[in-house]
């Protein structure tokens, strides 16, 4: 061994100063991942011409298209991923005496209990109808709830479970981690996922082709807001306020990146925790920035406080948020004086007044004793459309999975939705302005003409 360790030694002494393990090559091509995206004028028209059966992905603005003025040499989503794999013609199972559908909770001790309850009784309210006016010799529904818990791959571990109890698919979940995890574990164990109530714009870019999502997600969410805030309402000094988290991270980059586009970067983008409740620091960061508009991203237990903190130090800025602003807790925690006039996206109107949406409040008021919220009313639609595509199918998952990623459009009780070449929901929203105790709905702004680039 000592040998071996000397002859070694001596060959390193042969080698030249200064080399590590290849050879230096003289530069031949320039290095341009340091170039930064260039921005084209407001309102002029996209060199990218979407082809494909769905050109519509994400439902972006033509001026708020990343890179729009320049041609790419291939585009993402504008097709469905196809399921090629064997299953659409197994026998079905022998002996069902119900037809199983899982539904992954939220924790209920956690941030997002709230609305993972409110979920949970849409989903309940569509099985407990859809059996009701089942035939004879029909079987009935039956829902399997599994709550997640804070363990990194619980999610995925549930997502298993459902698989091997014979679930035909399953519905959730809220928390975005959770519901990544989860989706993972579908593209193995081939069990199709209904996703209500997660905004992760990132979640369906994963094109795993057993997921529909039926939420708008924050991508619209921060479309709208950015439209809103700058070309309506003419503010150009933006500074965002959002959790140090996944969902905070990742769902305030749609409005991050379209107010860029739209040629005016947020000033700064200020971080919370999740269950801070003083923010002396950020407030003081903010004030000495003077914004016109403060958007925040994130639960209302932490955005009330800092927005009462906010305006007792002075801030004047307008407030705006996605839809976890127009929360019992938001005005509550912030007091009505300084919510007034607070701006969010929203979904759509909670009070409009067609007959889907009026049947449904009456019968979830009678049967649980509360209005619903959208959470709510997304998860009953969600689980219509599963439940649909359950009695076509059979108890055959991949025949439920080849239905469900055929539809294209639907009208449930949330309203009308249309689906993009990666499954989600890209109908129109609204926004909501709190004023004079109240949230008031209103249409989205209308998009501004495209006019001609400057040559």
């Amino acid at each position: 061994m000592k040998k071996i360790f000397l002859i070694l030694t001596g060959m390193l002494a042969l080698v030249p100063a200064g080399w590590c393990g290849y050879e230096e090559k003289e530069e031949t091509s320039i290095n341009t991942n340091f170039i930064a995206e260039p921005i084209s004028p407001q309102c002029a028209p996209a060199a990218q011409a979407p082809a494909g059966d769905y050109p519509y992905y994400g439902n972006a603005p033509d001026e708020l298209l990343p890179y729009r003025n320049i041609k790419p040499f291939y585009q993402y989503w504008l097709t469905r991923l196809p399921f090629r794999g064997p299953g659409k013609d197994y026998p079905d199972p022998i002996g069902l005496k119900t037809l199983r559908i899982g539904l992954l909770s939220p924790p209920p001790y956690g941030p997002e209990s709230v609305r993972g309850e409110m979920s949970k009784k849409g989903v309940m309210l569509a099985i407990e109808e859809a059996n009701a006016a089942r035939q004879p010799s029909e079987l009935p529904f039956e829902v399997i709830e599994k709550v997640d818990s804070p363990q990194w791959g619980s999610a995925a571990n549930i997502a298993v479970e459902f698989a091997d109890t014979n679930a035909l698919a399953f519905i959730g979940t809220i928390d975005g981690d959770a519901t990544h995890v989860a989706l993972r574990a579908t593209l193995k164990t081939e069990i199709y996922m209904v996703n209500c109530s997660d905004p992760d714009p990132s979640l369906t870019e994963t094109q795993i082709p057993w997921l529909i999502r039926n939420f708008p997600d924050n991508r619209q969410q921060g479309y709208l807001l950015a439209r809103l805030i700058v070309e309506e309402r003419g503010l150009t000094k933006i500074v965002v306020f959002r959790a140090n988290s996944r969902p905070g991270r990742v769902g305030v980059r749609p409005f991050v990146d379209a107010v860029r586009r739209l040629g005016h970067p947020v000033l700064q983008e200020i971080n919370f925790k999740d269950g801070d409740r003083t923010f002396d620091t950020q407030v003081a960061v903010i004030k000495q920035a003077n914004p016109e508009a403060v958007v925040f991203w994130g639960n209302p237990a932490e955005t009330g406080p800092a927005a009462a903190q906010l305006r007792a130090a002075g801030v004047k800025a307008a407030f705006y948020g996605f839809d976890r602003l127009v929360d019992p807790d938001f005005i509550k925690l912030a007091g009505p004086a300084v919510a007034e006039g607070a701006t969010a996206a929203y979904p759509f109107d909670l009070e409009k007044t067609d007959p889907a949406w009026t049947n449904f409040v009456a019968r979830f008021e009678k049967r649980y004793g509360m209005k619903p919220d959208i959470y709510a009313g997304y998860a009953y639609d969600g689980t219509q459309m599963l439940v649909t595509a359950i009695k076509k199918a059979g108890p055959n998952r991949y025949r439920i999975r080849d239905l469900m990623a055929a539809i294209d459009e639907y009208t449930g009780v949330c309203g009308y939705m249309r689906f993009d070449g990666r499954w989600d929901n890209i109908a129109p929203i609204v926004y909501a302005q709190f004023l004079q105790g109240r949230w008031h709905f209103t249409p989205a702004p209308k998009l501004k003409p495209v006019k001609t680039a400057a040559k």
